[in-house]
């Protein structure tokens, strides 16, 4: 079984092996391909924006200002941008005056107090945010100074400057521009992450120019511009004020109504039922930060489990992108059985992801795993108790309710429409979208389906025209664009697993770090084998050490997760001990090929970067090749080597710096050529590398160096890389006897190669011109373990669809003109393998645009993804 390879994109490191590469001027590229072509224009008006994006059960009843009064101390003058903070808090508050108190919204000036990243644990990996005022939550009355503000008291930011000209929603280009939106960028990812938001709102302040912004996890989509010193502005900004403290559910709009932070009552329920595992599993712990949460199950809408997510183990924290959490936690049983006298409740994995709707949900690849593999042989790979995919439960309580129909949950939309606030006839009414049609479904987690038509004798068609729309999947590409952009979105997914594992960076020693990946390699062959599933994303992050073994049959010490990428065919290929055909099924049909010419070009790419196999990762043949096992196989081998260069003591010649000699990050054809070079050296070289005071590490690391090289870049008779093959050495290098005992894993630290020069050359090319020592503490860093979606190749399907209007999208920034026509060039000469082939959708900085809203179009085909591919 193999997939077809999906693009790439060079996207800021998901690791870096020098600090150098952390910092600000080696990210900006990151960020600017991050926010390129991921924000969107709306070409509605500000109210037709509120009532689409900001959604309230309960219009405005308070009277808009008749003048612009309020506004008159604002007087916005190049250069003078922190003048304006104070009369801008002013008419804010103003404007609230006759909110009930608990609604209210407060105002903090924090510009010159950059925040930290909302979790301590990973605080480190990311530049602080600089925002210039923070809002409150409401009813929460900020004090007027704070001595270490975090996030957990700020519901939103707003970005001030103090000429309209520095509006970056414009598509002007430069480092200013750019910054604009980054500071937009990554405040809206502190507040996402810190309270577990759905989609937040940022406000962009430039002159007396105002822009509001909403980001999820798929694009953000800023409103038209206003201006604010004048009475439609004053109440423009009133209204989304209103609607943003009155939402249909949870305390603010965007909010996630299934999870809330912990209580008092919480904390000490959780360290009671953790027992004599409080002070292992909670030291270094911020109670502060964990969550507690509701997890449904596929196809049960009614019955929820509660659980307690208390640390956080891993996050990918690239804003428009999966966004996974990993989570450790334990049920709340005094929800599902309050019996005192039950055992401690065991540790369990909560993993929450947002998944490209055209990709199968993770739960499916689960069932298809339980359903092939036999218990007894079950080995290295996770096991799922809960979970489902929530954005599919979502918009299947919304078709209900827009059908009229009672949903078979405590989240009823319909009884929510019966307790709303009696001013129903004055409310700001919401035609029904005709984006949003998704239903839950026993064969797929993903099946969108044509728009419910709702019956005009339905007594409640006009309450129901209301309805927000689901949160849990995004609908930001639908609503700002066409119904077709569905492709782009995302859906909200939230797991349980069995399973809690180390990163392999902790090792406890070498012999169990190999034993490890030994299982996760069988893991995978019993995917491929018994499943028919590919996994397509072996790396060090989904590679993780079982804590604690138990006396199972077979006992697993390692496991591989994250099916995020996987693919999977048709049927299973056999099941248990039943013969299995050695030419596998062809992959599950793509139920979008009639709609799309290549549907695989809408997906992420498959794997992480650093451990792609030779194949996959080389100009020459990048696109001719087919993703299949042998390439997994492959990826063992650089998770192996990567781990050794870093966390162990051997004779590299490059010391501590070998491993980014080896894994060269952003560049194809380096890539390769680093990683060529490094197979050559079996040829002259016996062992590759010395592993001091290891011989049995040393000895499968030439082993498995010798298979890959004579797969790989063996001029003549290769040997396929084969399950048997490479197990075989992993099983006689366990047997020996000579393992040293308590090697656990050197710690690594970024080396840092910079030089005054280097940095010098850097400001020149960017127009920084800060001094060094500012350049330490202000990276700009976008980490993940995946690789985000390639816009460019997206844009090029719906190249054929003239009928639609074009919208306006926020350019690329930081690429002089020289290299943006070179890109475009290249992308409309459509040639094969390069980015973004075809004729692009959109022109660049194109002021044409299609209505956001209520657009008559073709609706979209079912965004169904059964392939993975």
């Amino acid at each position: 079984m193999s997939g077809h390879p999906t693009p790439r994109t060079v996207k800021s490191a998901a690791e870096h092996n020098t600090r150098e590469g952390a910092l600000k001027q080696n990210q900006v590229q990151g960020w600017r391909l991050e926010l390129a072509n991921k924000i969107n224009v709306y070409k509605g008006d500000i109210n037709s924006y509120l009532d689409e994006f900001v959604p309230t059960r309960t219009a405005c009843p308070i009277t808009p200002p008749s003048d612009a009064s309020l506004a008159s101390e604002l007087d916005p003058k190049e250069g003078q941008e922190v003048a304006n903070y104070g009369p801008l808090m002013g008419i804010f508050t103003a404007l609230q005056s006759e909110f009930p108190q608990e609604k209210k919204l407060s105002f903090y000036d924090c510009h010159s107090q950059p925040i930290a990243f909302p979790f301590a644990a990973h605080a480190e990996k990311h530049s602080k945010a600089k925002p210039d005022i923070a809002v409150s939550f409401p009813g929460d009355v900020l004090p007027e100074t704070m001595t270490s503000p975090d996030w957990s008291r700020f519901s939103m930011v707003i970005e001030a400057k103090d000429t309209a000209k520095e509006d970056p929603f414009e598509g002007r280009n430069g480092l200013v521009h750019v910054d604009a939106l980054v500071q937009l960028a990554i405040s809206a990812r502190s507040i996402m992450f810190a309270h577990g938001l759905l989609a937040t709102f940022m406000i962009g302040i430039y002159g007396d120019v105002v822009r509001i912004a909403r980001f999820d996890h798929a694009c953000a989509v800023a409103s038209p511009p206003f201006a604010l010193k004048t009475a439609e502005g004053l109440a423009a900004i009133q209204k989304f004020f209103w609607h943003f403290v009155h939402p249909w559910e949870g305390v603010v709009v965007g909010a996630d109504p299934t999870l809330r932070k912990l209580t008092e009552n919480d904390i000490e329920w959780l360290k009671l039922s953790l027992g004599d595992r409080a002070e292992k599993r909670l030291a270094g712990v911020e109670l502060s930060e964990g969550r507690w949460t509701k997890v449904w199950d596929e196809g049960n809408p009614r019955d929820w489990k509660a659980f307690f997510l208390f640390k956080l183990i891993d996050v990918n924290t690239r804003l428009f992108s999966r966004a996974t959490m990993v989570w450790l936690g334990i049920e709340d049983t005094r929800i599902s059985d309050p019996d005192e006298d039950e055992p401690k409740p065991p540790l369990r994995i909560i993993k929450e992801a947002w998944r490209q709707v055209i990709r199968i949900s993770e739960d499916q690849f689960y069932a298809r795993l339980k359903e092939t593999i036999d218990p007894e042989d079950w080995c290295g790979l996770p096991k799922l108790l809960h979970g489902c995919d929530l954005g599919v439960r979502d918009v299947a309580r919304w078709d209900a309710a827009r059908a009229g129909k009672k949903w078979d949950g405590d989240d009823d939309l319909l009884e929510m429409l019966s307790v709303a606030s009696d001013s129903t006839s004055s409310e700001t009414s919401t035609a029904p979208s005709s984006l949003f049609s998704a239903t839950a479904s026993s064969s797929s987690s993903c099946n969108e389906v044509p728009d419910v038509d709702i019956p005009q004798s339905n007594p409640v068609t006009a309450a129901i025209a209301r309805l927000p729309h689901p949160m849990h999947q995004t609908y930001s590409w639908r609503l700002s664009t066409d119904p077709r952009y569905q492709v782009f979105e995302r859906s909200h997914m939230r797991f349980v697993v069995d399973t809690v594992g180390l990163p392999l960076s902790e090792f406890r020693s070498t012999k169990e770090l190999v034993m490890a990946i030994r299982d996760a390699i069988r893991g995978h062959q019993l995917m491929m084998e018994r499943g028919g599933v590919l996994h397509r994303d072996v790396s060090s992050g989904n590679i993780l050490i079982v804590e604690e073994p138990q006396p199972e049959d077979p006992p697993s010490r390692g496991f591989l997760h994250d099916y995020d990428y996987s693919s999977m065919t048709l049927e299973p290929p056999g099941k248990g001990t039943r013969p299995v055909s050695s030419k596998p099924p062809p992959l599950r049909p793509l139920e979008l090929a009639d709609v799309f010419e290549d549907v695989a070009k809408c997906k992420e790419r498959t794997g992480t970067y650093y451990y792609l196999a030779l194949e996959l990762l080389d100009p020459i043949v990048k696109g001719k090749v087919d993703h299949d096992s042998p390439h997994d196989v492959e990826s063992f081998f650089w998770v192996l080597l990567w781990i050794i260069l870093r966390h162990t003591d051997h004779r590299h010649e490059g010391g501590k710096q070998g491993c980014e000699l080896v894994f060269i990050y952003g560049s194809d054809a380096m890539a390769t050529m680093a990683k060529q070079a490094w197979l050559l050296r079996s040829v002259r070289l016996n062992p590759v590398l010395e592993i001091i005071g290891n011989a049995p590490l040393t000895s499968l690391l030439h082993s498995f160096h010798v298979l890959v090289y004579d797969a790989t870049i063996r001029m003549a008779d290769r040997v396929p890389l084969t399950y048997a093959s490479v197990l075989d050495i992993f099983d006689a290098a366990i047997a020996r006897d000579d393992w040293p005992v308590g090697d656990k894993a050197l710690p690594f630290k970024l080396t840092d190669n910079r030089t005054k020069l280097t940095v010098v050359r850097t400001q020149a090319q960017t127009g920084d011109k800060r001094p060094w020592p500012a350049l330490e503490n202000d990276g700009v860093q976008s980490d993940s373990s995946e690789d985000d979606d390639e816009v460019e190749s997206m844009l090029s399907l719906f190249a054929s669809a003239s009928a639609a209007k074009r919208p306006k999208m926020i350019p690329p920034m930081l690429g002089d003109r020289e290299q943006m026509a070179e890109a475009s060039t290249s992308r409309a000469r459509g040639s094969r393998g390069s980015r973004g082939s075809g004729k692009p959708l959109r022109k660049r900085g194109s002021g044409q645009g299609s209505k956001a809203s209520g657009s008559k179009g073709k609706k979209g085909s079912g965004a169904r993804d059964v392939s993975g591919a």
